[in-house]
């Protein structure tokens, strides 16, 4: 596994490219084989409209049971570990009574077929992002349940920390060496294309080892969604959520990681106050929680400008939100 950050903004270019090609190269005529291999005996399948993924996704319609299946490719050329991983975390949430997407198979030998796959269970309900239309304090429940989760999935307990490979074990010794991940290049990728002048970038880059101690406080490593965005959460259409998926960002690490970056994603109303709260009915708030909050949210702007500039969308909003990240640092740009 090549040392990533956030795997959105740290693929190569060939990757981004041969991602946009995934369905033109994938043959859809090999999904009754693969269900089949599982015991599943494909009736129908199409592909979702709005699930915006790095992987090829169809729902599969199966005799065996009422409800479809989801199957989920990687049909990059490397071997996706993560398929596995996510399967492991699926079983550790599941057991401490946290909606996600269960996962019944994860298989990257290419064995028998020359790509990744998982197939899941279908979740209910719709995404948060396209289908959530009602008021205030509705949204404010749901941010409270999602903080609520980020406490509890925070008990469950990691060896290591940062990026995972084929196992539920980080790959980094501390916090600390996992946010500096990739971040002077990501610095450089920001002045290059003069998000910032050369002074201002020493400036933030001496803050992450300015804030070594508070970042490494703890030493305790747990779960970490990393992409709480509203579009990987499923809702019943009122308050309750009915699952929380796309767990390929994870990480090993500190549970503030997860909060500190609920600002840096579209939401229909502010979450952060309502998700700490949620945290807090089930878990305390760690020791120097206001200067992780701070450098994990710069952290996170940092890596979201790159893939912004990247991926050709960056906006004045995004560009709002990395100034506001600066702020607690008293640096204006």
């Amino acid at each position: 596994m090549s040392d990533i950050y956030y795997p959105v903004a740290h693929r190569s270019q060939e990757e981004i490219d041969a991602l946009k090609m995934r369905y033109e190269t994938f043959d859809a005529n090999v999904i009754p084989l693969v269900m089949n291999t599982h015991g599943f005996t494909s009736v129908s399948w199409e592909k979702p409209t709005t699930w915006g993924t790095s992987h090829v996704i169809y729902i599969v319609t199966v005799k065996e049971q009422k409800e479809p299946l989801i199957l989920r490719a990687n049909i990059g050329g490397i071997s996706e570990g993560m398929m596995v991983v996510e399967q492991l975390i699926s079983r550790e949430a599941i057991k401490l009574n946290i909606p996600v997407n269960e996962i019944f198979v994860a298989d990257i030998s290419r064995k028998q077929f020359p790509f990744d796959y998982q197939i899941q269970k279908k979740l209910k309900g719709m995404d948060i992002e396209d289908h959530f239309h009602g008021n205030h304090k509705e949204y404010d429940n749901i941010s409270f349940e999602i903080g609520k989760y980020v406490g509890m999935w925070g008990s469950i307990k990691i060896s290591g920390f940062g990026r995972f490979e084929n196992s539920l074990q980080g790959t980094k010794k501390s916090m600390y060496d996992y946010i500096i991940v990739r971040l002077d290049e990501d610095i450089r990728f920001l002045v290059n294309a003069k998000l910032f002048d050369i002074k201002k970038a020493t400036v933030v880059r001496k803050l992450f080892d300015e804030y070594k101690e508070p970042i490494n406080n703890g030493g305790v490593s747990t779960l970490v969604h990393h992409d709480l965005a509203d579009h990987n959460i499923m809702f019943d259409g009122a308050q309750t959520i009915t699952g929380i998926f796309d767990w390929e960002a994870a990480v090993a690490g500190d549970p503030v990681l997860d909060l500190a970056s609920a600002p840096t994603w579209k939401t229909h109303f502010p979450r952060e106050e309502k998700m700490i709260e949620g945290y807090r009915s089930v878990r305390d708030l760690p020791e120097y929680f206001e200067e992780k909050m701070n450098i994990y949210r710069l952290r996170t702007m940092l890596w979201k400008m790159v893939y912004a500039l990247r991926a050709g969308i960056l906006n004045q909003e995004r560009k709002k939100r990395f100034v506001l990240s600066l702020t607690p640092f008293n640096i204006i740009i």
